[in-house]
């Protein structure tokens, strides 16, 4: 008798296993990028540039006309902004970064994938990467990548600019 109430048991605990992994294996997870810098001076891709830009995706991979972005800058208290071209590099959902604003004033990059995921880049008085952040909003106890509004830009700016 045991034997048999055993393998119904046995049966039903497999089922629901293999649904609690179906449905986290659906789970579903929006587009992230992250920033690296320094970048490998000995990479060929990565020569020259000040940053690259990883780009992820739950499926397939990512180009380069899903990245968009912008260099934002005080330049002697004059607000500027420079589109930024993305270049692919031979590593997939790997983009670099080159200079495309003005070596004078203050800098931070908005980097955006997939209108979803942004960061935004601080740059120090050299150029070189200062901080990155990725603004988020909590949703069920995950950080989830929020939209970045311009006066948050303009406070960033600002701020960096002292």
């Amino acid at each position: 008798m045991r034997h048999r109430a055993a393998v119904p048991l046995l049966a039903l605990t497999l089922i629901l296993a293999g649904t609690t992994v179906g449905h986290a294996a659906m789970a579903k997870w929006p587009p992230w990028l992250s920033i690296e810098s320094p970048v490998n001076p000995f990479d060929p891709d990565a020569r020259g540039a000040v940053l690259l830009v990883h780009a992820a995706v739950r499926e397939g991979r990512t180009s380069v006309a899903d990245l968009s972005g912008s260099a934002e800058g005080l330049v002697r208290g004059v607000r500027r902004s420079v589109p930024l071209r993305f270049d692919a590099t031979s590593r997939p959902d790997v983009y670099a970064v080159r200079r495309q604003w003005p070596s004078d004033g203050t800098w931070l990059l908005r980097i955006t994938l997939l209108r979803s995921a942004t960061a935004l880049v601080t740059l120090d008085d050299a150029g070189n990467v200062a901080s990155t952040r990725v603004p988020t909003r909590m949703s069920s106890g995950i950080a989830l990548p929020r939209p970045v509004m311009a006066a948050e830009i303009d406070s960033v700016l600002a701020l960096a600019a002292r």
